[in-house]
């Protein structure tokens, strides 16, 4: 299995495909497996590498404090490991925070970046929001019970008024093979509690999509609409769906994906 003993902890990354390198960068409490439809459809035309952040999936989940700016070491080192010098870089939700630190930190190292789901820092709604999941984490709570307790803020409500749609999404969450441990989780929401960037995402030089979610009320659109105006040049866009679109609508985030990589989009 591919592990790579970086700095503190070994991580746990796949890759497919062949081309120019993309990376995609999971947010909270997520894992490799979630990017699955984009995998499929990116790996035709990139070689894609998918990685499990520290406290997630397969990757080391030490019981001490995670940092958003730690979280972009891990991926410089993982890079400097696959020997890959530059790199299309995507990141989701928290992936989007630290996609903005390894960019304005190793900007020579960043080709195109995409921000999904994502804004330049989390707002006083979004604290509120992770600060409850803590405090869930801290229960006595089953899985299943956190799964349908955070499901109204991932899916759409089109997928939420589909019984039998929304049944799938919460046995899908309970069917992974290695959940994410509650401490684990509390180490990554603390980091993004602690990360105040300020208007530093303005550093980033390089070619920018920063995509939202119509229906997301984790984070609104009005956190890309921020970014946006931050990153000089960069591309605002709005698409179906709620925080999880990409795995709702994959087809249209990643046509989207593709437009902005200059790579063939399918008919």
């Amino acid at each position: 299995m591919p592990n790579a003993p970086l700095r503190d902890i070994v991580t746990y990354y796949e890759e497919a495909g062949s081309g120019e390198p993309l990376v995609l960068i999971m947010g909270l409490g997520g894992d490799l497996q979630a990017w699955r439809f984009q995998v499929q459809e990116l790996s035709k035309q990139f070689r894609v590498i998918t990685f499990d952040n520290r406290g997630a999936g397969r990757t080391s989940a030490p019981d001490r404090p995670y940092s958003i700016s730690g979280m972009a070491e891990d991926l410089a080192a993982l890079l400097d490991v696959l020997k890959i010098e530059k790199a299309h870089i995507l990141g989701y939700s928290m992936g989007g925070y630290i996609a903005q630190e390894f960019a304005i930190a190793n900007p020579k190292r960043v080709n195109k970046l995409i921000l999904l789901a994502t804004g330049p820092s989390i707002d006083g709604y979004g604290r509120a929001v992770v600060n409850s999941w803590v405090d869930i984490r801290r229960s006595n709570l089953s899985r299943e019970q956190v799964a349908r307790h955070n499901a109204p803020w991932l899916y759409s409500p089109a997928l939420l008024d589909d019984a039998e749609r929304f049944e799938a999404a919460i046995r899908n969450s309970l069917a992974n093979r290695w959940p994410q441990e509650d401490h684990a989780f509390i180490r990554q929401a603390r980091a993004i509690l602690a990360w105040e960037p300020g208007d530093r995402a303005s550093a980033i030089k390089a070619e920018t999509l920063i995509v939202a979610g119509e229906d997301d009320i984790l984070v609104p659109p009005r956190n890309g609409e921020r970014l946006n105006q931050l990153i000089g040049g960069s591309t605002f866009k709005l698409l179906p769906g709620g925080h999880v679109g990409c795995i709702e609508y994959p087809a249209e985030y990643n046509s989207a994906f593709l437009e902005h990589l200059a790579a063939a989009v399918p008919a």
